[in-house]
């Protein structure tokens, strides 16, 4: 059976035209819809923002996202928020659920404490000296803090938060605004494609069996056509794979490095006192030597605790499902999170390529933002807030077009957006 996706059924369509077509509701298109309207909230009557499709009215904006609810994702980030606090100047944590300011930042050497890793020789050693030194060397509970936090670890002044309360706080404002609409539940298919320009987005059909083909309630997706599509539809997005099949990469990008993050949300015990709101735990060495692992400590005794399985790991005999059950029965964890209470539990896919995995960031008719275009560099891990950033200067070169009076051409979006990213 082919892996292609089921091709679209030819049948007549209802289409509509908006000014500017989004993909994907997450921080970078956050960060995009939230810098377009406060750029119309300061100048509502410039001429720029006045829609070519529906004259006499502001600029129609549609955001479509896939999932149920703009909140429905379960992932617990720290982030340094440098872009995001620069979009919110005010910004107090206490208003968005689960959100807090980071406290306190530690870094653990987890030793194995079962004997199940696939450690070579010198961790061997390495953990035999460090059980031997013991409490001399600060080792509780067979886990070796270390002395310093490597900078590209360091979020001194960012933020713990819930990604999905975080998107539902974001798109709470961008709705009361009046200038953007998000439709959750609205799956996209694939672009629009003109030669190589993309004239908009077709959204998937509904009612149709395992293949695609039409079945009881069938209802053809709509076309929206839009002189700019925004994509911002993840690492595996329909749109972007569609885009990367149509233009292939530039020479010498590849996307090869992938990792899977995934998680608990645990409620802890009333009488957890020791980990603090803001508290922040990064982890190395267990339940193998390459997987990352993390704890944050939201308000109201809420933990985020998981790990991060790259895809060049070599064994295959365990899931990431029951690593993440090895790791938080590790005895540093462990002990606090043995009479917890599991809420939610979830995974991500996560493109570690950065910009060696870079697509054509933009051509005609659209632009890229977020992780799909490469902008998670693993050496900062502030993946969230280099995604809301991309939005932000996306956002900046739309207006900067709309005043100009030029069109959303491959060149203009280059000129403006694409030199945006470079300069940074």
């Amino acid at each position: 059976m082919s892996t292609e996706p089921a091709t679209t059924v030819e049948t007549e369509r209802q289409a509509m035209e908006v000014d500017i077509a989004c993909v994907g509701f997450g921080p970078a298109m956050g960060g995009f819809l939230t810098t377009l309207a406060r750029q119309w909230t300061e100048a509502p009557d410039d001429p720029a923002f006045a829609s070519r499709t529906m004259p006499g009215m502001p600029l129609q904006v549609l955001c479509y996202e896939r999932a149920d609810d703009i909140a429905a994702g379960v992932s617990g980030v720290v982030t340094r928020a440098r872009g995001i606090r620069d979009s919110f100047p005010e910004l107090n944590p206490a208003e968005i659920p689960m959100a807090t300011a980071v406290a306190s930042e530690r870094v653990f050497y987890l030793l194995d404490s079962v004997g199940a890793s696939r450690r070579s020789l010198t961790l061997r050693a390495a953990d035999l000296l460090l059980r031997s030194l013991g409490r001399v060397a600060g080792v509780r509970d067979s886990a070796f803090e270390l002395p310093w936090t490597p900078s590209f670890l360091h979020k001194h002044g960012g933020l713990v938060l819930s990604l999905g309360q975080f998107n539902q706080w974001v798109g709470s404002q961008l709705m009361a605004g009046g200038l953007v609409q998000i439709w959750p539940g609205s799956p996209v298919s694939e672009p629009i494609f003109s030669g190589s320009a993309v004239q908009g987005i077709r959204l998937a059909d509904q009612g149709v069996d395992r293949t695609g083909a039409p079945a009881e309630g069938y209802m053809a997706g709509v076309e929206v056509r839009a002189p700019l599509t925004v994509v911002g539809d993840g690492p595996v997005g329909a749109v972007s794979q569609a885009i990367d099949r149509h233009r292939g990469l530039p020479t010498g990008h590849a996307q090869r490095e992938w990792a899977l993050g995934m998680k608990f949300v645990i409620e802890l015990p009333e009488d957890s006192p020791e980990l603090e709101p803001g508290t922040v735990w990064h982890t190395i060495g267990y339940p193998e030597p390459e997987i990352f692992g993390f704890l944050y400590v939201h308000p109201e005794r809420l933990v985020s605790v998981g790990i991060f399985v790259p895809s060049w790991m070599g064994d295959a005999s365990r899931t990431a499902y029951r690593y993440l059950q090895h790791y938080i029965q590790h005895p540093a964890l462990w002990r606090h999170l043995k009479d917890g209470t599991l809420r939610s539990w979830g995974a991500k896919s996560l493109q570690e390529s950065g910009q060696h995995g870079e697509p054509f960031l933009c051509g005609d008719g659209y632009a890229r933002i977020g992780e799909n275009s490469g902008s998670t560099n693993m050496l900062t891990g502030s993946g969230v807030d280099e995604a809301w950033t991309t939005g932000v200067q996306l956002a900046e070169s739309v207006v900067e077009l709309l005043r100009a009076e030029k069109a959303f051409s491959g060149e203009n979006l280059a000129a403006t957006y694409e030199a945006r990213r470079r300069a940074r």
